[in-house]
């Protein structure tokens, strides 16, 4: 549910021209999938660029962990903790697991803050072991605690499990009615550790409707519709610098570090990879949101800079309706484009079934189908059969969970690269991840191959299917 009335740019202070500009650059860049801008609480700015819709909730990766940061400030309110804490003082029962002394100083800011003495993501200890608090805390130190920056998505594990362990709930339910429900946010799952406890630093999954609530939120210093929603003075130190960054060699990765917040060039943001954002502009009194596929993020954050920034003007300007249409029709034609190609000749249509290897996909087998104007690749697993449907110049669309064990939409377009070669390209509606599958018919070896085209968290190498 979107609360936010419309209005015209202009009379936001804004010129639909400027606007143009913004969203062919955004278009330039690939892969923007949502944006919604925000001006003086109304909403200037909505698209969704089709197959991405507007009520699926989207990954936000790392966006995650300010809402994690938002449970810590709410459970400090509560008296339930504070963050100088230190953090072995809420997992007692580890204390003989710590290797490094200087452990069992780490406090609940140095998490916070990225500063838990680490000079690598403590997730490197923690992936594949059951218990990923355990790890966390036998894991070696290479600083003092509170001293140095590392962006460290472990730390922020640890935050989601200290709520876990002062609260008896999930992140995700314990914001259910102190955030969550007073905005009438519905979120999507949270993933989970093995051990059943929210990730924190990532896996959380919205819609874009939503993360605009969050950024207006964070913009009004936590009230919503009069009612104090998060602890103003908590908020005031996470949004603002608190560890230096300066290290880091993109502008707006060196302006500093709050709690889980990042200061920008211009306000601050929560982001996630491949350009999840909530953009906070307090003296402009606007905020963004976005989802995308842009691995390049600051690019994407120059173009707000650039085009946004400084054209804003502080009170209404004059309409200009012929501007207005030409925003109205750049963001109408705003879609993931689908390269013309030749659909494939009548006789051309092939369709096999290959065995394969064991793999590490777990693909058994794929049955290869092909029409006038679609085609289908159907798998095999061990957990049972999927198939991921394709469209020759148009979007077809399935549920296909391959990838990470999650159900996750697919949108795919396919195409003929040569009359024994098809090539599928599947992008994932709730996500960024967008990959590309092989058939060659005449290779009786390796006839599939699948690799990514977003190089965040997945292989570009292509993965070989050997048949048996």
């Amino acid at each position: 549910m979107n609360p936010f009335s419309k209005c015209t740019p202009e009379s936001a202070g804004i010129p639909s021209g400027a606007l143009v500009r913004m969203m062919k650059r955004l278009g330039e860049l690939e892969y923007l999938n949502s944006i919604i801008l925000l001006r003086h609480g109304k909403s200037v700015l909505e698209c969704w660029l089709d197959p991405y819709e507007r009520n699926t909730p989207h990954q936000l990766f790392s966006l995650s962990k300010s809402f994690t940061s938002c449970a810590v400030g709410l459970a400090q309110a509560e008296g339930r903790l504070n963050i100088s804490d230190r953090l072995i003082s809420f997992f007692p029962e580890y204390d003989s697991v710590v290797t490094d002394p200087r452990m069992r100083t780490v406090t609940l800011r140095d998490l916070l803050t990225m500063r838990s003495g680490h000079t690598v993501c403590a997730t490197k200890y923690m992936f594949g072991r059951p218990d990923y608090a355990e790890a966390f805390l036998a894991s070696p130190l290479d600083t003092e605690p509170g001293t140095c920056f590392t962006y460290n998505s472990g730390a922020t594990y640890m935050l989601s499990a200290v709520i876990r362990k002062v609260t008896g709930e999930n992140v995700r339910e314990y914001l259910m009615p102190r955030l969550f429900e007073p905005l009438e946010m519905v979120p999507g799952i949270w993933e989970s550790c093995p051990g059943g406890i929210n990730l924190g630093g990532w896996g959380l999954y919205m819609t874009t409707d939503d993360l605009a609530k969050f950024a207006q939120l964070l913009l009004q210093h936590g009230k919503w519709n009069g009612k104090q929603i998060l602890p103003p003075d908590y908020l005031a130190e996470a949004t603002e610098k608190q560890a230096d960054n300066s290290a880091n060699q993109l502008p707006d990765w060196k302006q500093g570090y709050g709690y889980q917040f990042w200061v920008s060039q211009h306000g601050y943001r929560g982001d996630g990879a491949a350009g999840q954002l909530a953009v906070v502009l307090e003296d402009q009194d606007l905020c963004i949101a976005v989802t995308s596929c842009l691995c390049d993020m600051q690019n994407l954050l120059n173009v707000f800079w650039e085009e946004l920034l400084p054209n804003l003007q502080p009170g209404a300007l004059p309409e200009d309706p012929a501007a207005q249409k030409e925003l109205q029709d750049v963001l109408a034609g705003m879609r993931i484009r689908i390269p013309e190609t030749s659909s494939p000749a009548p006789g051309c249509a092939r369709h096999a079934c290959f065995r394969f290897r064991e793999n590490a996909a777990g693909i058994r087998q794929c049955k290869v189908t092909t029409g006038a104007d679609s085609c289908a690749l159907t798998f095999l697993t061990g957990k049972g059969q999927e198939q991921l449907r394709a469209g020759f110049g148009h979007f077809e669309y399935s549920v296909l969970q391959l990838t990470d064990g999650l159900p996750h939409p697919v949108a795919a377009y396919a195409s003929w690269t040569a009359p024994d070669k098809l090539e599928i390209r599947s992008l994932i509606r709730d996500g960024i991840y967008r990959d590309v599958w092989t058939v060659d018919f005449s290779d009786p070896e390796e006839p599939l191959k699948n690799w990514s085209v977003c190089g965040c968290f997945r292989p570009v190498k292509p993965r070989l299917f050997t048949v048996k």
